[in-house]
């Protein structure tokens, strides 16, 4: 392909057939780059797109006082450009971004090159991920000393795990154990999310119950091809108190090892939430968050 040029194709325009046969081609095809997801995080939202559907790009635009923002939706941790592309295609598309956009906050998926062109501020993000193919025990032999114990008081306390949980008792206990609450939008996506997965057959939550049977932790993995990303999670002081949440993820591995899954933890920046993650011998994965502020003078140094 010479010179290729992009295109922002409006969300009434796109050819969902094509946009989802381009993510499937990609290495790792991502879930929430999906037609189907990005409906239900994202309604209306734009693509850019290279050819007939060769590489493509979500975008979630925003517009306010006239200016147009691109941000990263909620409940997407990477996007970016699909499938891998070389480093001349990436810079078409991010100086596309440069010219159209006075502020950007996104994040690029794990198999973009650190190489942007000037004006924008990249900085790396740690994911964690958990292949499965290896049968149960060998898992279990890379988990950490405090993982284990932690599974040991779980097991101690009579914490007992089912699959299957109604989405309003999963959102109810969210509501309750959160520290830091979503917001009602956020809340109504994840909503749609779970009832979305779950009806469709690609996603699960798991439940875990004190010794009195009382909901105390749980979570709700997606399944997209061969990945399977632990999405949301919630627990009640109990559930914190019990190890509960331990519990549920040593099921998950413990039912679906031997697998060709991989299991995205998403990673994270708060340091207790990825020891829990890389204590169950999650190996590290890093992608990019890419941000740009053209904004006019005070908006610029009030939208950092």
């Amino acid at each position: 392909m010479s010179n290729p040029e992009v295109r922002l194709v409006k969300n009434k325009d796109v050819d969902y057939g094509k946009w989802d046969s381009c993510v499937a081609r990609a290495v790792v095809p991502l879930v929430y780059a999906q037609s189907d997801y990005l409906d239900l995080i994202s309604p209306g939202w734009d693509g850019l797109i290279i050819g007939d559907y060769d590489f493509i790009m979500p975008l979630n635009i925003r517009k306010k006082l006239g200016i147009n923002f691109l941000l990263q939706p909620i409940f997407a941790q990477q996007h970016g450009i699909f499938p891998e592309a070389s480093g001349s295609v990436q810079h078409i598309f991010m100086n596309y971004i440069k010219e159209h956009f006075s502020y950007v906050a996104i994040q690029l998926n794990s198999n973009h090159s650190s190489d942007i062109p000037d004006g924008f501020h990249l900085s790396q993000r740690t994911n964690l991920i958990l292949n499965l193919s290896s049968t149960y025990d060998e898992l279990k032999n890379n988990f950490s000393k405090h993982t284990r114990r932690q599974i040991r008081k779980a097991e101690d306390n009579k914490v007992v795990v089912i699959k299957g949980l109604q989405t309003k008792e999963y959102l109810d206990l969210k509501n309750l154990a959160t520290e830091n609450k979503l917001s009602k939008p956020s809340m109504q996506t994840l909503k749609r999310l779970i009832e979305y997965g779950t009806s469709h057959g690609k996603g699960m939550i798991y439940a875990a119950y004190s010794q009195e049977n009382i909901l105390c932790s749980a979570a709700f993995f997606l399944v997209a091809g061969q990945r399977v990303t632990y999405l949301n999670a919630a627990s009640s002081n109990e559930g914190k108190a019990n190890s509960s949440m331990y519990q549920i993820v040593d099921q998950f591995i413990r039912e679906h090892s031997g697998t060709d899954l991989t299991l995205d933890f998403e990673g994270s920046s708060i340091p207790g939430i990825a020891r829990f993650y890389a204590g169950f011998g999650a190996q590290t994965e890093h992608y990019y968050s890419l941000k740009l502020n053209r904004l006019p003078i005070p908006l610029r140094w009030l939208i950092k």
